[in-house]
């Protein structure tokens, strides 16, 4: 048997590719460089014979490769996983076995070599969790999400008896996103990234800290309800996750951030004015997320986005509540822009109703009442009974703050005459 090579752990998988990937050699110091890596702590001086992976982090891998002299079987894995090729790849597979013949094809797996990754027999420790990662990507690709969630739960276990705790947090972290995403099962998918959290070294990277923090929130938010306590608590994550996750570096996530944060506050009990003040945090978060959404890049996203700001914007304490109002009727035309009455009627009569109550508020009244008839119809055609009842008590409010005004204004004309 060709076995994997002194240290152990080797810190697979607790780094970036393709350092991640590569095997420490048996030299002196190796140990105490192993035990630095997979707690996240690169070395200030690094042992003689292990430059290919402080090269393969400073991404070099070409004077990574180079920086390999020998021809051993581990030298030569390494230098494949460097620089790739068929040959190389069919060559280690014909000569190697055990835990290495199982990394070798995990990495055939990767590359798309072969399409299947090898079986957990023969493994442990950190390469039996490189391989259920693997096991797990391949359950993926044929769409049994039940199978990938147990072979990342074997995996991530394997991971911590080795005392590999990044390698384990990473595996729990893919984990909790299937469990939240594909199987609906947002309070396990918290309590795995929890798990995670708990275990990570103070070394960890933050990123991968932040991902954690976020994908914890997130479940939690499908959990919280309007609940103040649970809310606080996603609030918490992702602010911590903003701190990490910045606009200019990492937009997409920047902007799930800035949306789930904004959601949280909105649903938020307001009892006091901190919890109004809550709600210009929230339109600002939304603004941030408008930045990188746009109607042409993440029309979904753009929409839902625009519609949240819209509808905080009517309920914004605020002494510029009419300059708020317009900018609200003005967001939901540009969403209506987008929509197509005939193939979403509910979701058309939705933003309607919203922009005429919107008018109703600026004293709008012929706009208001147009745009909630239009809205009615919708709904009653589409049968949604409780989309006309709505609309029927607006209508009502509308036309008592109309008969209102009439009346006001004739009182200011009598005063005059007077």
């Amino acid at each position: 048997m060709t076995a994997v090579p002194a240290p152990r752990p080797q810190p697979l998988g607790a780094l970036p590719w393709p350092a991640g990937m590569l095997l420490l050699p048996d030299v002196p110091g190796a140990d105490a460089l192993a035990a630095d890596l997979v707690v996240g702590r690169e070395p200030a001086d690094w042992p003689e014979g292990t430059d290919v992976v402080r090269l393969a982090l400073a991404d070099e891998p070409a004077a990574a490769a180079a920086a390999i002299a020998g021809t051993d079987v581990v030298s030569r894995f390494n230098r494949a996983v460097l620089l790739g090729g068929d040959d190389a790849w069919a060559q280690l597979a014909d000569s190697t076995d055990g835990e290495l013949r199982a990394l070798v094809d995990v990495a055939r797996f990767s590359v798309g070599l072969v399409d299947t990754p090898p079986a957990l027999d023969g493994t442990s420790g950190e390469v039996a969790a490189v391989v259920g990662s693997a096991r797990a990507s391949a359950a993926m690709e044929h769409g049994d999400d039940a199978g990938a969630v147990a072979e990342l739960a074997l995996a991530a276990d394997a991971a911590d008896a080795a005392g590999s705790p990044l390698l384990a947090a990473s595996l729990r972290l893919t984990r909790a996103g299937l469990l939240r995403e594909e199987l609906g099962d947002p309070a396990l998918a918290a309590r795995e990234a929890d798990r995670a959290i708990g275990t990570l070294p103070l070394t960890a990277p933050r990123e991968l800290r932040a991902e954690l923090q976020v994908t914890r929130a997130l479940s939690r938010q499908e959990l919280a309800g309007t609940e103040r306590g649970a809310l606080l608590a996603v609030v918490a994550d992702l602010t911590e996750a903003a701190k990490v996750f910045r606009e200019d570096r990492y937009p997409e996530l920047s902007a799930t951030i800035n949306v789930h944060l904004a959601l949280a506050y909105l649903v938020m009990p307001m009892s006091s004015e901190g919890d109004r003040i809550r709600v210009g945090v929230a339109v600002n978060a939304l603004r941030a997320a408008l930045r990188v959404y746009t109607p042409d890049t993440h029309p979904t996203a753009w929409a839902s986005t625009q519609l949240n700001l819209a509808n905080a914007l009517q309920y914004l304490p605020s002494v510029h509540q009419e300059s708020n109002l317009d900018e609200a009727v003005q967001l939901y035309e540009e969403v209506l822009a987008y929509r197509d009455p005939a193939t979403d009627p509910v979701g058309y009569a939705r933003i309607l109703a919203n922009q005429g109550n919107a008018l109703g508020h600026l004293g709008v009244f012929a706009d208001a009442r147009e745009r909630l008839e239009r809205a009615r119809t919708l709904f009653a055609g589409a049968g949604d009974a409780d989309g006309v009842d709505g609309v029927d008590e607006v209508l009502a409010s509308l036309a008592e703050a109309e008969q209102t005004a009439q009346q006001a204004a004739v009182s200011g004309v009598a005063d005059g005459v007077r």
